[in-house]
């Protein structure tokens, strides 16, 4: 594609900025600026599980640090054509929530050495993953697809509910101030969005922020308070000095979990990747398996190299995808320049503290924007073929269950420790049953037509 593609030259109407095309400067930097806001929403994840295993505020400001600069190169990386890894497409890196639970098991286990060990190794075990998927492309039907990119935005519903009504932990109470600041935000993005012209509707989201910022400044004591703390902050700091004798672990004990959560998280990537694609290329007719796979190798990649450095795991961002489709912003471009800005702002505390106190509600509506096209954009992929009963019990099922982990969890807790791996949250539950379910059910075709092309019959 040209370099300066457009909505003219790609004839998308919907697509502004096209894969390739690289936007003005004011333009590039604006949107990359709006998608780091995004990724920014994942960035307090490190420093709440050092939290949560008894750390100090300079261990967890420093992995927050590192977990940045990884996840910054690791979308730089993504949005890169190499030989041998990155998609090409607009897909940035944030620290993987997926992560959290087996990385808090593995700190209390052996402290945060160990942690940064077995994130290594489930980074390479998603590196191997990728050498396969070309050869698992029969997996990937555009029911599976679909629904799996559905479930990556569902994932991301109660954290994004949750701050839209700035509950802050279980059985808070409810904040009409938190939730009209929320609903403000939003309505100013989707009415920016639906109503705006060109540059209105590729800033929607900076608008929305800002505007609800303004609000949550009047409506909200606590963020008044909290900008005054950015002065504080330094303006520099260099994080890998600190890292001298931190040297990675490993436990054989943890390897069935970390390599569980590396599959669930390709999974959760390869669904991210796959709905770029489609957001990018609405054109084709098929999945072009060669991107994603090398997409997939970016991204176990950058989990390795985060672990190394000493930071949390990192994967794909959906609500960055979403945003691109709801901008029509989908250049490469600008997932690399967000990248670059993302890694220089891991060196600068205040620059990091200014962005990550954007009030909880305003945090919420972003993620509300955003996961809107996710949802949509797989339940339209779901939806383009016919269903029939072996289609509609795959889905059905797998859905029932999936989100069943979410919905009555005490039950599926009760299970064995080898099963509980399988069913430890929607996302993956849903797609490791869509995934059996629909060649189990379609086993009989399947075989039925290899006996076919083995006895030199065409197809009936």
């Amino acid at each position: 594609m040209d370099k300066t593609q457009t909505t003219e030259t790609t004839g998308n109407p919907k697509i502004i900025y096209g894969l390739d095309a690289v936007p003005p400067r004011r333009d590039l930097l604006l949107l990359s600026f709006q998608q780091m806001l995004l990724m920014f929403t994942a960035a307090t994840i490190p420093a709440i599980l050092v939290r949560e295993i008894g750390g100090s505020l300079q261990e967890a400001s420093l992995m927050v640090a590192l977990t940045m600069i990884a996840a910054g190169v690791g979308s730089v990386i993504q949005a890169t054509r190499t030989r041998w890894m990155g998609s090409g497409y607009l897909c940035p890196n944030v620290c993987g929530p997926s992560y959290l639970a087996v990385s808090m098991q593995a700190a209390w286990s052996g402290g945060l050495p160990l942690m940064r060990g077995m994130i290594i190794i489930a980074g390479v075990a998603e590196m191997l993953l990728a050498r396969l998927i070309n050869r698992l492309r029969f997996l990937f039907p555009p029911v599976v697809t679909g629904l799996a990119v559905t479930m990556v935005g569902v994932s991301i519903i109660p954290v994004a509910v949750s701050g839209f009504f700035g509950s802050r932990f279980a059985g808070d109470i409810f904040g009409w101030r938190d939730a009209v600041v929320g609903a403000v935000s939003l309505l100013l993005m989707a009415g920016a969005n639906i109503w705006g012209k060109k540059s209105v509707k590729m800033y929607c989201l900076l608008l929305g922020t800002a505007g609800g910022w303004l609000l949550a400044l009047i409506l909200l004591p606590d963020a008044a308070e909290n900008l005054s703390r950015i002065g504080h902050a330094p303006w520099i700091s260099f994080p890998f000095r600190d890292l001298a004798g931190l040297k990675p672990a490993f436990s054989l004990r943890l390897l069935p979990p970390f390599l569980i959560i590396a599959v669930c998280g390709s999974l959760k990537s390869f669904g991210n990747l796959i709905a770029a694609q489609k957001i990018s290329e609405p054109e084709l007719k098929e999945l072009k398996m060669k991107p994603l796979s090398k997409g997939l190798m970016a991204d176990g990649f950058t989990t390795a190299m985060a672990g190394a450095m000493g930071g949390m795991a990192v994967d794909t961002s959906s609500s960055n995808v979403g945003l691109a489709a709801a901008t029509g912003a989908v250049s490469r471009w600008i997932a690399v320049c967000a990248g670059i800005i993302f890694a220089i702002l891991g060196f600068s505390p205040k620059l990091t503290m200014a962005i990550a106190l954007i009030p909880p509600p305003v945090v919420g509506a972003m993620m509300i924007f955003a996961v809107s096209f996710m949802i949509s954009t797989g339940l339209q992929e779901m939806l383009s073929v016919k269903l029939d009963q072996r289609k509609i019990f795959a889905i059905g099922i797998s859905l029932i269950l999936g989100l069943g982990t979410g919905l009555v969890p005490a039950v599926f807790q009760a299970m064995p420790p080898t099963l509980q791996v399988f069913f430890a949250e929607p996302l993956s539950s849903t797609t490791i049953l869509v995934i059996v379910l629909y060649q189990l059910f379609h086993l009989d075709l399947t075989l039925a037509e290899r006996r076919r092309k083995r006895d030199g019959v065409g197809p009936t």
